[in-house]
């Protein structure tokens, strides 16, 4: 009893206590902005397609609006209203919310704005609502995300506590907008987690088992989609899902890149920001629009369950029509996010992949009828198998489809489909929807590899030594010594009379020179150089391939500008992981 009391007592265990306390607030917060969300969707969706005051929307069904053809007009008016948002208030709420956490958390300790959530929540909810091409998945990892960092820099925690609230709000806010409970655990552990230890997981699976609570009381505890019973007709079925795999990895490398080359090509467009807006917004606006005329469903309008709904309880959609609504999808998406507007990526990878697999399931069943599943089936994996392939999040994608349909017998072809498609994704082109901006705008890199992900972060310019310890051609072997001990390194670096470095002295080269002796007749001459601005990753690779532990830093000129130091490195590493784990 005594041994247990001291446990309490001690400094590790009240602070497991504490942070599990705050991610249990986290929880109730994010289960709560989950539902006011939703509410505040109905609410402008009610407002834009029909001019009424309601808080009911089933997005699991068709609509028809009371506007006829002046819904072109509707998704413009929103987007518009997203564009003085989001550029009056917080430009971080533009875009899927996603990535800009995982900025947040891999460059400032997870401080998140307090602005931001608000901003967001009403951005997203009028752009979902107005009709923007998007999910709700991204918007509400942000805001829970928002609040885990507000909460956190209120109780004035550490970086890394910060972090892990951060991390609990976007499980809880994923468990409760899809009713998911493991996936939105899994969600922070594949994606935001800058580390992961049992330790962490408690914090997450309490936000997430509350948030999932809170939003059954009052959103239903029914699965997302309601799907008939699935029976593998046939081992050889498998080899049908893996190429479904393969198929929906392409696709979501094309998805990815085609929203990449959108957001690129609205920011080289020299017009007001408040004006790109209202361009995505009546582009969705007559897409939306002309799809409603050729099929008698808008589609592409909001979240898009409609959709998934159809093809996974079985109704017949031509395959043509299944065809043009996944590139009208990406391509809706891409418009909708690259304008300025701000909403998820899940959902319409959700979209994607179900029409992917269904219009795959048509094909095979209609060519190997006895041992091929009906295209439902189909549909369902080619659900996790996309997102899986967007989102670089595969586990996250098999629990999730299962969470939202409850169906556990096809678990091993999610599994199959969703594995081989992540594998094509990162094997053909290496980024996610996630982690593609942080590349392309930060220049950071984002792996599972979360050491590197460190030093990916930092530039070599910021923690160079600008006292330089290298020594001139003409210089004697004394002074290379002294140099050597200075630094504590084994090598120093060699410059000729233009203060270029030219190469490189080892320590074991000099145990039988005389020290009066010059170095020029004994260096080892290289070229290798390092950048102000490559990243520290980049310096440990050219370490790792040079077997060195040092080396020259030179301006764009070619001069030297200073030195890096593999021990330097190292303590810069274990400083940035202190401060954010």
């Amino acid at each position: 009893m005594e041994n247990i009391i001291e446990k309490l007592k001690s400094k590790e265990t009240r602070h497991f206590v504490n942070i599990s306390i705050y991610s249990a607030v986290v929880g109730v917060i994010a289960g709560l902005g989950a539902i006011f969300f939703r509410l505040l969707i109905a609410f402008f969706h009610n407002l834009f397609f029909f001019g009424k005051i309601s808080f009911k929307y089933n997005s699991n069904l068709h609509f028809t609006s009371s506007f006829g053809s002046l819904v072109i007009i509707i998704p413009a008016i929103g987007m518009f209203l997203i564009g003085f948002l989001t550029q009056k208030y917080a430009p971080e709420a533009k875009g899927h919310g996603v990535p800009e956490v995982m900025d947040a958390i891999l460059t400032n300790g997870g401080k998140i704005r307090p602005i931001v959530s608000i901003i967001k929540i009403f951005a997203s909810a009028i752009g979902i609502g107005s009709g923007e091409s998007v999910g709700r998945e991204g918007p509400i990892v942000q805001i829970g995300a928002s609040f885990g960092s507000t909460f956190g820099q209120i109780l004035k925690l550490s970086p890394g506590d910060i972090v892990l609230l951060v991390a609990a709000g976007g499980a809880g806010g994923i468990a409760a907008t899809f009713n998911a409970p493991i996936a939105g655990v899994l969600f922070a552990v594949e994606l935001l987690l800058t580390e992961f230890s049992p330790r962490n997981f408690i914090p997450l699976i309490i936000s997430s088992a509350i948030a999932t609570n809170i939003a059954r009381i009052f959103l239903g505890s029914e699965p997302t989609f309601i799907v008939p019973g699935y029976n593998l007709k046939s081992p050889y079925e498998y080899i049908a899902y893996f190429l479904l795999g393969i198929l929906s990895g392409v696709v979501a490398i094309f998805f990815t890149k085609t929203l990449a080359r959108m957001e690129e090509w609205f920011d080289k467009i020299k017009i007001s920001p408040y004006v790109k807006p209202v361009i995505g917004g009546l582009i969705i606006g007559v897409l939306g629009y002309l799809l409603f005329v050729l099929t008698g469903h808008y589609y592409i309008f909001g979240v898009g369950y409609a959709f998934v709904s159809d093809v996974l309880t079985g109704k017949h959609i031509g395959i043509i029509i299944i065809l043009i609504l996944i590139f009208a999808k990406i391509f809706a998406l891409s418009v909708s996010l690259g304008s300025g507007g701000s909403g998820g990526i899940f959902a319409p990878s959700l979209f994607v992949g179900a029409a992917t697999g269904a219009a795959f399931g048509m094909i095979a069943h209609s060519l190997f009828p006895a041992i091929t599943a009906f295209p439902a089936a189909y549909a369902l994996v080619g659900m996790a198998a996309v997102a899986s392939g967007t989102t670089g999040a595969t586990i996250t994608s098999i629990v999730m489809a299962y969470e939202l349909t409850r169906s556990y017998e096809i678990i091993l072809p999610l599994m199959l489909g969703a594995v081989t498609s992540s594998f094509i994704a990162m094997f053909l082109y290496g980024y996610t929807m996630y982690t593609e901006p942080l590349w392309r705008k930060k220049s950071i890199i984002y792996h599972g590899r979360r050491s590197l992900d460190l030093f990916s972060m930092m530039l070599v310019k910021d923690i160079m030594l600008t006292d330089i310890g290298a020594v001139k051609l003409k210089d004697s072997v004394k002074k290379a010594k002294e140099v050597m001990k200075k630094y504590d390194i084994s090598k120093v670096i060699v410059l000729n009379e233009k203060d270029e470095p030219v190469g490189l002295l080892r320590s074991i080269d000099m145990d039988d020179r005389n020290n009066e002796q010059t170095v020029e007749k004994f260096f080892i001459k290289s070229k290798v150089t390092l950048f102000e601005d490559d990243t520290l990753l980049e310096a440990l690779h050219k370490m790792e391939e040079q077997g060195t532990d040092v080396l020259p830093v030179v301006n764009t000129y070619g001069k030297i500008v200073g030195v890096l130091p593999a021990g330097i490195l190292r303590d810069a590493y274990l400083s940035k992981r202190r401060g954010i784990l």
